[in-house]
C-alpha cells in the first residue's frame, strides 16, 4: 500500500507511528493546510516521509499513491474522500465516516463503481478482545440487556465552558459528543446484533446546541442496548452484554478495551487480553491484506456496517434537535 495521509492531528500521529510496524505499508507523502505546514515538516521528518502538500487536489494528483488516509476534522471528510475517489485513490476515512447518511451511500456508490476500496478507520471489529465477545454471545444465554459507557473529558471542554468553541464542540463542523465518542458504542451493539427496531437519543445540549453528553437507547426484540458517551465527563468506560445465562464484557472503551471477560456461574472467566489497545494497527493490516488479496467482499460487507451506523446517528442526532452545518 503506498500511503498518501491528509491532516496532522492527533490520530494522524497515531497512525505514522502504528503503520512503521507494518511493512507492506510505504507512506509516501502527506497533506496539510498551509497554516500548519510547520507541523507537517514536522511529522514529516519524524516518520522519513519525502514529499509534504498543502493543496489537497495537488497532492491527490502529483504523488505516487494509492491509498488516502483521511485525518481531517469530521465536516470534511465526505468532500476529502469523494476527491480522493474521484481521482482512483483506495480511502481510509476516519470516524465519523461521514456526517449524513446520504453522504455515506454516496461515496460507497462511488467505490463500487470504480471498483475501489473505501474502508472506515473503525478499530472495533479488527480487535481481537471484540472477536473473542462475538464468538461466546451464545455463552450469555437469551439477551437481556446491553450497555456500554465511553466518557472522557474533552481537552477542549474548559475552552468551550469559557465560550471558545474548537471543532469537537461546534454544530457547524459536525461536532459533539455522540459523533465522536458514542459512535463507537453504536457500532459495538450493531456489529454484535445488527439493526435495531428503533433508535432514540436523550442529549445533554451546551449553549450553542452541541451535545457534551448523552444516552443513545435501541429496541431489539427481547432486549434494551443503552449507550452512554461524555465529553464533558469521565467515568470507567466498558461494554457489557446482559444475557439469561451470563454476561460478557469489555473492560474500557470498546474501541480501545484491555481485556474480554466472561461472567457465569458468579465467577469471571478472561477471554482475551488483547494489548493492542488504542492503535490501529490490526485495522490497517487488515485493509492491507483486502487489498493485495482483492477482497472486495469483505470490504463491501463491513461498509454494510458504516452505512447502517450513519443512519443510526443521523436518526439520533435528530431525535434530540441538534442541528449540523449540512441541515441549514
Amino acid at each position: 500500500m503506498k500511503l498518501g495521509v491528509a491532516g496532522n492531528g492527533m490520530i494522524v500521529k497515531r497512525l505514522l507511528a502504528d503503520v512503521e510496524q507494518i511493512p507492506e505499508i510505504e507512506v509516501k507523502a502527506i497533506c496539510v493546510r498551509r497554516g500548519s505546514l510547520n507541523k507537517g515538516r514536522e511529522l514529516a521528518d519524524c516518520h522519513h516521509i519525502r514529499e509534504i502538500y498543502t493543496e489537497y487536489s495537488v497532492f491527490l494528483t502529483r504523488t505516487d499513491i494509492d491509498t488516502v488516509y483521511i485525518g481531517v476534522i469530521s465536516s470534511l471528510h465526505y468532500e476529502y474522500a469523494k476527491a480522493a475517489l474521484e481521482a482512483g485513490k483506495h480511502v481510509i476515512c476516519e470516524k465519523p465516516f461521514t456526517t449524513e447518511y446520504d453522504e455515506a451511500a454516496e461515496l460507497i456508490r462511488i467505490a463500487k463503481k470504480k471498483k475501489l476500496f473505501l474502508w472506515e478507520a473503525c478499530k472495533i471489529p479488527y480487535s481481537e478482545n471484540f472477536l473473542a465477545v462475538k464468538r461466546n454471545l451464545g455463552q450469555a444465554g437469551a439477551i437481556k440487556l446491553v450497555q456500554c459507557n465511553y466518557s472522557r473529558r474533552s481537552s477542549r471542554y474548559d475552552a468551550y465552558l469559557a465560550g471558545k468553541v474548537l471543532p469537537a464542540f461546534d454544530p457547524e463542523l459536525s461536532g459533539g459528543c455522540l459523533y465522536d465518542i458514542n459512535m463507537y458504542n453504536l457500532h459495538f451493539v450493531v456489529a454484535l446484533f445488527g439493526r435495531p427496531k428503533w433508535v432514540r437519543y436523550a442529549a445533554n445540549l451546551g449553549y450553542n446546541g452541541i451535545d457534551t453528553s448523552g444516552i443513545v437507547t435501541m429496541g431489539y426484540d427481547g432486549f434494551q442496548a443503552v449507550c452512554c458517551g461524555a465529553k464533558d465527563s469521565d467515568s470507567p468506560c466498558f461494554g457489557l452484554v446482559q444475557g439469561d445465562r451470563g454476561s460478557l464484557q469489555l473492560e474500557g472503551p470498546v474501541s480501545s478495551s484491555s481485556c474480554a471477560k466472561l461472567y457465569h456461574d458468579g465467577q469471571w472467566e478472561v477471554l482475551c487480553e488483547d494489548g493492542q489497545g488504542g492503535r490501529l494497527t490490526a485495522e490497517m493490516k487488515e485493509f492491507v491484506r483486502q487489498l493485495e488479496k482483492k477482497d472486495y467482499p469483505s470490504c463491501y460487507d463491513m461498509l454494510g456496517q458504516t452505512l447502517l451506523v450513519m443512519e443510526l446517528l443521523v436518526t439520533a442526532r435528530k431525535d434530540a434537535g441538534i442541528v449540523f452545518g449540512t441541515d441549514l
